[in-house]
């Protein structure tokens, strides 16, 4: 994953060099490359979490102290009134969507945004659509735009009970094999959930009303689709590693902050929909067998003060897992943080 250093600076409380924060990388095991304001790093499959700039300055708090708080869109929000049935709950067991209209669309981009776009060697499409994949860069949760006036009578989530044609947003033409899971507006195919959207739904120059779709999906049901179609999916490929079932409200909060300051905000409404309740996962804390699995002897003390720099909670002698960390499940892989 490539980033812009310059956008990992800005989560930093102290000012680095490049060359130092490579080498803090290399010491939490991310293998990466710097050349001038660009850092490639390359991360196990197990780090999900840390697909994002927001993901690596978590990962960096545990040796260098960062600053973790993004501007985000503070007032409230109406409630969307959105016509949307999900028939596979147990594929998408949280999904939210809002409704975002604007007076004019930009020329141009302030600096964060466009040098997204300029320093990486990335493509922009639309202005809602360029917000999208920013964001999914930014803080790890990928989402999909809708042109609203294209899905103003509602959406549904379903598996093909036959092979379909489906013309993608890249504007390539697959077909989608029987039971593949989908969004349906009517009988039409608009969205290759978790994959890749649209071509006939999807936001132009011209889309000044959006329905921004921000979801979580089973990683499980997702992985080797992309492969399987020969899709190049930035979003597959968080998705299938696991994003964060709780960063819903903060994602579009964050979505509204980044339209407003490119661009005045005529309406927004916004709507959860969330059928399983997220438990978080626990696991008692035994110091001594951390020590024993590391041939250490780190205090309890210590040992907490690492684990909260990196997002953890405590609960007695229980530690709580951030909704974000899918890879952690047992005391040796507490003993590895």
């Amino acid at each position: 994953m490539k980033i812009l250093f310059s956008h990992l600076k800005e989560f930093l409380k102290h000012s680095e060099e490049i060359n130092v924060i490579s080498n803090a990388l290399f010491r939490l095991g991310h293998e990466n490359e710097h050349n001038k304001n660009i850092i490639d790093i390359e991360f196990t499959p197990n780090k999900g979490d840390c697909l994002s700039v927001l993901g690596i300055a978590r990962d960096l708090n545990s040796i260098k102290e960062t600053k973790l708080d993004l501007e985000i869109y503070e007032g409230d929000i109406e409630k969307l009134d959105f016509s949307f049935k999900n028939n596979l709950t147990e594929f998408c067991p949280k999904i939210s969507f809002l409704k975002i209209e604007v007076e004019e669309t930009p020329n141009s981009y302030e600096a964060y945004l466009e040098n997204y776009f300029t320093d990486l060697g990335i493509g922009k499409n639309n202005f809602f659509t360029d917000i999208s994949n920013y964001l999914a860069y930014e803080i790890g949760q990928p989402t999909h735009c809708y042109d609203f006036n294209k899905v103003k009578n509602g959406i549904k989530l379903d598996r093909i009970d036959e092979n379909k044609l489906f013309q993608t947003v890249t504007g390539k033409s697959i077909e989608l094999k029987d039971n593949e899971i989908v969004f349906f507006k009517d009988e039409e195919v608009i969205n290759f959930a978790g994959v890749m959207g649209g071509e006939s739904t999807k936001c132009d120059s011209s889309s000044k009303s959006a329905l921004i779709e921000c979801a979580f999906f089973n990683p499980d049901m997702i992985i080797g689709k992309s492969v399987k179609y020969d899709l190049l999916s930035d979003a597959a490929y968080k998705f299938e590693r696991g994003v964060d079932i709780n960063m819903h409200d903060f994602a579009l909060r964050r979505f509204i902050k980044i339209v407003e300051d490119h661009t005045k905000i005529k309406s927004l409404s916004i709507e959860t929909f969330e059928y399983k309740k997220y438990e978080s996962k626990s696991i008692e804390l035994d110091c001594k067998k951390i020590n024993e699995i590391l041939g250490t002897s780190f205090s309890e003390e210590y040992i907490q003060s690492i684990l909260k720099n990196l997002g953890f909670k405590f609960n007695d002698k229980n530690v709580r897992i951030p909704s974000w960390r899918h890879d952690v499940e047992s005391l040796n892989d507490i003993a590895e943080e």
